[in-house]
């Protein structure tokens, strides 16, 4: 995923004073997993930060800087004016959670929306915003990339963690009689030995291939929807690391595809799990 940081400061980009949050975010965003360009430094102007997003080639950008109420503070101006879609939540998650800091979060215009397909985030210019912007953004930035580049919960394997409620609200249909939901959790033992926690590992064509096994579940006897998540990175006992997702006008059909779906994933997704063992030792499974 690319990024690029520009940080919006009259002083800064006059060489009065030394930009320091600009590197901070970068590095963040960096360890996100976000090959990241910047930061660039533009004043204070709707005209100067609106052409510097235009120019930048990325999937998310992020503007720090500017979000106050003084006069010169334009950032969030600058953004609203590109912005197709506005999220308003991130902007509410950002406020809430600096109010365990200071009643004056509130008075912040951070502002996030999407611009055809990069996603645009304005948070202020001090180094605990960048901290708490990251905080916020970190959970929510994988997710986002996937479905503003066109994806969705049909197939889809990500590090963040899944729920079987948005499986089960992507497959809801009006002539659905039945949905079959499936859940596959990280469990304590295997084979006699006690699991102490485990890692996935997925091949860069993983969501290709989940997708397309979610595809052929649509072609089972009477499926009406069908989608599955997977979960790649560290997890802990009792996570959920896979799930599918069936609907159908009747259970016995539901029951039938979903099972079906769950073995070929299973059997097909280019997914690797270390599993780690109380005793020290682990070991690679080449399965989902």
């Amino acid at each position: 995923m690319k990024a690029r940081v520009i940080v919006c400061s009259d002083s800064a980009a006059a060489g009065h004073t030394e930009d320091t949050t600009g590197p901070v975010l970068v590095a963040g965003l960096q360890e996100l997993g976000c090959d990241v360009d910047g930061p660039a430094v533009v004043p204070d102007d709707v005209a100067a930060i609106a052409d510097a997003i235009a120019a930048a080639e990325a999937d998310v950008i992020v503007c720090t800087g500017g979000t106050g109420l003084g006069p010169r503070d334009v950032t969030p101006d600058a953004v609203l004016s590109l912005i197709e879609r506005e999220l308003p939540g991130f902007g509410e998650a950002f406020r809430a959670r600096g109010r365990a800091q200071t009643p004056l979060a509130d008075l912040s215009r951070a502002v996030a929306g999407t611009r055809a397909g990069t996603l645009l985030v304005a948070i202020p210019g001090s180094h605990g915003a960048v901290a708490d912007g990251l905080a916020v953004l970190g959970p929510l930035l994988e997710h986002a990339h996937h479905v503003i580049a066109g994806a969705d919960h049909r197939g889809l394997v990500r590090s963040t963690p899944i729920t079987t409620a948005e499986l089960e609200a992507a497959v809801r249909r009006p002539d659905a009689g039945a949905i079959v939901v499936f859940e596959g959790r990280v469990r304590d033992h295997d084979h006699g030995r006690a699991v102490e926690s485990l890692t996935y590992e997925g091949h860069p064509d993983s969501d290709a291939v989940l997708r397309a096994v979610v595809a052929e579940a649509l072609e089972q006897p009477g499926v009406i929807a069908a989608a599955s998540l997977h979960r790649v990175g560290d997890l802990a006992l009792g996570d959920l690391a896979f799930a599918a997702a069936v609907s159908a006008a009747h259970r016995g059909e539901a029951f039938a595809a979903c099972a079906w779906l769950v073995d070929a994933v299973k059997e097909r997704l280019p997914v690797w799990k270390l599993q780690r063992f109380t005793d020290g030792t682990q070991e690679w499974v080449n399965c989902a």
